[in-house]
Parts: structure tokens; C-alpha cells; sequence
């Protein structure tokens, strides 16, 4: 049994909700602040609920990145955030695999009806030369977003031809 390793990092792009919410809580904190120090003290117990509002939203979470790492049937994700905290999102099996395409594959059509978890594990943002969106359906339950780029899925093939359809 040969064993194949491969590891990715790739980066989030900007989550323009999350975005809007934190400066929307930080201009609120803001005006909270002045209305506390010249109409009444109690604004500013607002001051600090939208600071810390704002803190939990946006700024903890501002850069986030994911980190593919595969083994042998076994695909890792971890979430980083800011660079400092790691966290591990979900460790799959790859032998519960149904299918691994790109986003836009024709293999991915009578998988369309299905009732599945959708979890987004990608950029967000459009197909570059190098890293392109895929689809996994796993176990039957589960659906999820990856970006990945060639070299990292030739691993996988190699290991699971039948599942890893390439357009």
C-alpha cells in the first residue's frame, strides 16, 4: 500500500457580511462613546457591548484560512485564524466518499436533488489557475466545498480513481 501526503493552505477571501457587521459595531460603539460622555453614562455600557460585539464578529475571525492536510484516505482540515489559532474543523475518512468534481461537473448532476449538509471549506471566490472549487459528497449526509489544486487532487486520484472524477 503506498502512503501519499500532501498539504495546502489556502486563504479565505472576505466574508463582506461578517465585514459590514464589524465596522457597523464599531461606528455604533463609537457614537455609544460620545453620546456616553456628553448625554448620559449609560451609553457608554453600549460603548462596550459593541466593542466586544464587534471583537467576536469581525476582528477574531478577519483572516481565516484552511489547511487541507491528506494521509493515505485521510483528509484533514484545519481553520486558522489570524495566523494564531488553529482549530480542526472535521478529519474524513475518504473511503466514505461518494464522489470528489469540480464545482461544474456533469458528474455531480444526479447528486443535484439530494438532501445534504453543505459546509463551505473554500475561498469563496472565483477558479484561479491554481486552486479550483470541488464538491465532495461523503457518507450520504454531507456536502462539502473544497479548493484544492491539481497537484493535491492527483494525490487523492491515485488513491481513489473510481471516486476522484476529473473533468
Amino acid at each position: 500500500m503506498s502512503e501519499a501526503y500532501k498539504e495546502l493552505l489556502i486563504k479565505q477571501g472576505e466574508n463582506k457580511k461578517d465585514k459590514f457587521l464589524g465596522i457597523a459595531m464599531v461606528v455604533t460603539a463609537c457614537i455609544s462613546l460620545v453620546s456616553g460622555l456628553l448625554i448620559n453614562f449609560l451609553f457608554l455600557l453600549g460603548t462596550v457591548l459593541f466593542g466586544i460585539l464587534s471583537y467576536v464578529v469581525y476582528f477574531r475571525k478577519m483572516k481565516v484560512e484552511y489547511e487541507y492536510t491528506y494521509m493515505d484516505k485521510e483528509l484533514r482540515i484545519d481553520r486558522i485564524y489570524n495566523e494564531s489559532k488553529r482549530k480542526r474543523v472535521t478529519v474524513l475518512d475518504l473511503g466514505k466518499m461518494e464522489i470528489l468534481a469540480k464545482e461544474d461537473s456533469y458528474h455531480l448532476d444526479s447528486y443535484k436533488n439530494r438532501q445534504a449538509k453543505e459546509m463551505d471549506f473554500s475561498t469563496g471566490l472565483e477558479d484561479t489557475e491554481e486552486l479550483s472549487t470541488y464538491v465532495m459528497y461523503y457518507a450520504g449526509t454531507d456536502k462539502y466545498y473544497l479548493s484544492l489544486t491539481e497537484d493535491f487532487m492527483k494525490a487523492i486520484r491515485q488513491t481513489l480513481p473510481h471516486k476522484v472524477k476529473a473533468d
